[in-house]
């Protein structure tokens, strides 16, 4: 540590740190333009020039390091002159004339507060020598635009694109007076690869570069001076970024990112979803008051159902498949263009019916009628208890919500186990981490990642990524995995896509679909044979490893090629590159867990790990990459069949006394027996009548929908809670109006076991309630006393009954939260496991052999391409949120299917023509988006698009342990339209 003075306070800085850090973190304001946090240092503005004592001349506080025994002035004659020279000279080329006629008060930006406080009275622009910088605007773009009559050359959005996002769109142009801030490419920033992230918008300190939407929208005041500025957490992915909502009026008017703070997920980035796609809650579908189906009517005895009998209770003017005879999605297929819809002007992309396919058409609605909260609320509490008293508590099940809070998806879980004596409670985590969970409890009874996302950046030397498309899925995290490549890491990439990552790494691992295990295990036997395992490791902490040793034995590399189509040698380089790390981190997603031998592929993949000693340390750690804001902390609640919270299993008597006891209810009001999961729930043979939904929409999340479809029809009573009249909604008995992210105080989970908390920002619309007082008001209707007053009380009562969470309060998770374990009021959190032991009865990882199995369809003579579903940048999950959300539409309009060149030219088909894609289950129309990043007899689709949707062609078979569908490999053919 150095001890130094700064403006006559007496300072103690870290060894390293600059003049400038020592100062911001002492609060002393020292002017920088072309400083940003986490920028390399350029120093080419000198307006943080300071006088050191001894220093003949000032020297850039950006820059220089400080020394024991330093005394610095910041505000000297010399320094503060400096500064007003830069200023002046960088204001003969902005356009500052307000500033001169009464703005002064006011300034509009960082670099205008500059000219304020020292007192710069800019030429007017009549009088200049120089003109402005031309405008170069980019009129079609719906979500950023530039205008270089006020870019000041600072350099921050280059370096910001190339050094934060590792994208590189932008750059300096020209020379001289002509110099400019240009696109790369021919302009064009899609082409030139821009992921609308909005990081140059973050960094530019003059507006230079701005957002569309709000000014569009809103008066500029409204957008300077916001009524309110709440922190929230982002509603879309896992990677829990923290965003600031700005408010006027009791809306939205933006979003922006937090000052840099080093131990939040995002570090002061978004991504485009978490910056532009804010505005759905405001979309004009928000369900503002309940609704009922038209044919409940309420009587002396209570509600009763007068309208049609059996399937036609339910049906809507859906249309219908040709030749199958079953009902399908609604709306238009998408228009054939005969070019990427990309290379459309905005105007023609917002006339391709977009609106009326994405919005919920108005027939929807006929069935049913508005109604008042006691009547909806009524009918619900009378038909869940009806079906309990007539066919029995396992008769019903609840989904509940990764997008809602910790708070919401307890007291959900505590109502159908309390109130109504089942355990059949389930969430989405089915569709997608569940075989991740399933792997990790068997082998080290976790069922969440053990490291940060952080030290992917700070300390790994191998990023080994399977099945995660990061940089579209997760992308605030996928830049810092590029930036930690960049810097150090090597990159090795297994997926049968050539995403963006994998075209950046070392390795690129593309072998067919399904075909994991055996890759996994080739490396492995390449590691043994080599002897480059942990044998260390594998001696003190873990047992039966000679099973997966001699399971292994029959991969060779050699014979993995055969299988997986990865050349031997590609195996054997991953596999010693893995194995040397010397710190390697394992990252997977869907790719990997959504097959129907999901769990035997994780295994695969932590035997490899295990093996290797790859856990445990910084540096080293075991990633699964969670899909949604909450589908960690919704797991962690106990929104899962077999588990309460704390994955304290429900057959566990002892955990059923305890939970008894916290929620006031006889033990035996709680079922020792497991509940049915998501994917088991939604069939014939269940025997579930009654279902209560929140936050959902399996019509279009199952596999093969169109018996989802069917049974949903079906059944004797559906409560949905949502935002909107979802495609599972419109089959409802009841409909609740619920509360989107910013209308809620609530906390979330991120994918590094973080939970950080997040505030109100808003009003819901109209009469639609928050999420918790939905459900704490049926409970009480149910007959399960609740009286919490709010979120915080729900906290207090999840901390008592779950030790991980015991020092977890509403008072400590404010800024970067709290990664659990959390077990005292003390504990400053956990940022990575398992470095003394494993949570298993023992302390030891288990190892469990698997086998390699075909994929369970594969393609025929009939079938022969093999389907890929999967996230796409600018939308996410069902749609639901995205489609709704104008400028995320406006980029991604319409339902696409990835072919590759060659077999697109074998089947005659251009890029944005339609083509019709059947499985043996079903068949639906897309437009084909010719690219090389599918390999040849593979095909992508998107999961988003109702219109076209990819579940009406997926497999329902289901993985044996954690009931995970196929949702990966899929044999389907191709013809044109």
């Amino acid at each position: 540590m150095s001890t130094l003075v700064i403006d006559g306070r007496t300072i103690t800085a870290a060894d390293g740190q600059t003049i400038l850090d020592a100062a911001r973190t002492a609060g002393i304001e020292i002017p920088t333009l072309c400083w940003y946090p986490k920028l390399p240092i350029v120093g080419n503005c000198r307006i943080c020039l300071v006088s050191v004592e001894g220093q003949a001349k000032l020297i850039p506080a950006c820059a220089a390091k400080v020394a024991d025994g330093m005394v610095v002035t910041t505000q000297s004659h010399a320094a503060v002159e400096n500064r007003k020279g830069v200023l002046r000279l960088l204001a003969e080329r902005y356009p500052a004339d307000h500033l001169r006629n009464g703005g002064r008060a006011a300034p509009r930006n960082e670099f205008e507060r500059y000219l304020v406080d020292y007192d710069i009275v800019p030429t007017a622009v009549i009088e200049r020598d120089l003109p402005l910088r031309s405008g170069d605007e980019r009129p079609g773009d719906p979500m950023i635009r530039h205008d270089m009559s006020t870019c000041i050359l600072c350099t921050r959005c280059v370096r910001a694109c190339e050094d934060i996002q590792v994208v590189g769109v932008l750059d300096v142009g020209f020379r001289g007076e002509h110099a400019e801030i240009v696109v790369g490419a021919d302009g064009d920033p899609d082409k030139a690869g821009c992921t609308w992230c909005g990081e140059c918008v973050r960094v530019c300190p003059t507006g230079a570069i701005f957002e569309v939407m709000p000014r569009q929208r809103f008066a500029p005041e409204q957008i300077r001076n916001p009524e309110k500025v709440v922190r929230a957490i982002c509603p879309y992915c896992g990677v829990g970024c923290q965003l600031d909502l700005h408010v006027s009026n009791n809306t939205l008017v933006r979003v922006t990112s937090p000052d840099i703070e080093l131990n939040t997920p995002n570090q002061g980035s978004t991504c485009v979803k978490g910056r532009f796609g804010y505005d759905f809650p405001q979309h004009r579908d928000r369900l503002t008051r309940p609704l009922i189906r038209r044919g409940w009517e309420k009587g002396p005895q209570g509600w009763v159902w007068k309208g049609p009998k059996g399937a036609e209770r339910r049906a809507g003017p859906w249309r219908t498949i040709e030749g199958e005879g079953r009902r399908s999605k609604p709306g238009t297929p998408p228009r054939a263009t005969g070019k990427s819809v990309r290379e459309l002007p905005l105007l023609e992309r917002m006339d391709l019916d977009i609106r009326d396919r994405v919005a919920t058409p108005d027939d929807w609605y006929a069935p049913f009628r508005e109604a008042t909260w006691d009547e909806a609320l009524d009918l619900a509490a009378q038909e869940l208890l009806r079906i309990k008293a007539s066919r029995g508590p396992d008769a019903l099940a609840c989904f509940s919500s990764a997008k809602c809070s910790n708070e919401e998806n307890y007291v959900m879980m505590r109502m159908f186990r309390g109130a109504l004596g089942t355990n059949n409670v389930d969430h989405c985590t089915r569709l997608c981490h569940s075989t991740s969970v399933a792997a990790m409890q068997r082998a080290i009874n976790t069922a969440a990642a053990s490291g940060s996302m952080r030290e992917i950046e700070e300390a790994c030397d191998v990023i080994f990524i399977a099945g995660a498309n990061t940089t579209e899925s997760h992308p605030v995290f996928g830049a810092a995995l590029k930036r930690a490549h960049e810097k150090r890491a090597t990159l090795i990439v297994a997926d049968p896509r050539k995403t963006e990552l994998a075209g950046r790494a070392d390795v690129h691992l593309q072998m067919q679909p399904g075909t994991d295990v055996a890759l996994y295990s080739a490396m492995l036997n390449h590691i043994l044979g080599l002897g480059l395992e942990n044998r260390d490791f594998i001696a003190k902490r873990t047992h039966d490893f000679d099973q997966v040793r001699e399971a292994v034995k029959p991969y060779t590399p050699d014979k993995a090629a055969k299988i997986t189509g990865v050349p031997a040698e590609k195996i054997k380089r991953a596999a010693e590159l893995y194995a040397r790390g010397p710190n390697t981190s394992t990252l997977w997603a869907m790719g990997l867990t959504q097959h129907a031998n999901g769990t035997d592929i994780v295994t695969s993949l932590l035997n490899l790990m295990f093996a290797c000693g790859m856990i445990g340390r910084w540096g080293a750690a075991m990633l699964p990459v969670r899909g949604q804001n909450n589908v960690q902390g919704a797991s962690d609640m106990g929104a899962v069949p077999f588990a309460y919270t704390d994955y304290a299993p429900v057959s566990d008597q002892q955990a059923r006394d305890r939970f008894a006891h916290a929620w006031g209810v006889p033990a035996q009001a709680l079922s020792l027996k497991g509940g049915l999961m998501l994917t088991e729930v939604v069939k014939p043979e269940s025997g579930i009548r009654g279902m209560y939904i929140m936050g959902e929409n399996p019509i279009i999340s199952d596999p093969d929908i169109a018996h989802a479809e069917q049974w949903f029809q079906q059944i004797e009573f559906l409560a949905v809670h949502d935002l909107f009249l979802t495609e599972t909604a419109r089959y409802a008995d009841v409909v609740l109006a619920g509360s989107s992210f910013a209308e809620k105080v609530g906390t979330f989970v991120n994918t590094e076991r973080r939970i950080q908390l997040s505030h109100k920002a808003i009003d819901s619309p109209g009469d639609a309630r928050g999420d918790l007082d939905i459900l704490i008001d049926l409970s009480n209707r149910l007959g399960l006393p609740t009286r919490y007053r709010g979120a915080e009380d729900v906290m207090t009562e999840i901390a008592q009954v779950t030790p991980s969470w015991a020092g977890v309060t509403y008072e400590r998770l404010e800024g970067a939260g709290l990664q659990y374990p959390v077990p005292d009021r003390d504990h400053p959190g956990t940022a990575f496991l398992f470095d003394k032991s494993f949570p298993t009865a023992d302390g030891l990882v288990k190892f469990v052999a698997v086998e390699y199995t075909d994929p369970v369809e594969l393609p025929d003579e009939d079938y022969p391409f093999v389907m890929n579903t999967g996230r796409q940048l600018y939308h996410w999950h069902t749609g639901t949120m995205t489609r709704r959300a104008s400028g995320l539409d406006a980029r991604e309009p319409t339902a696409i299917v990835e072919i590759h060149p060659e077999d697109a030219k074998q089947l005659g088909v251009r890029e944005g023509e339609l083509v019709r894609l059947t499985s043996r289950r079903n068949s639906m129309v897309s437009a084909a988006r010719v690219s090389e990043r599918v390999a040849r007899g593979q095909v992508f689709v998107p999961f988003h698009f109702r219109e076209a949707a990819a579940n009406l062609l997926t497999n329902p078979v289901l993985d044996p342990y954690a009931k995970m569908a196929e949702l990966k490999v899929c044999a389907v053919r191709l013809e044109r339209a």
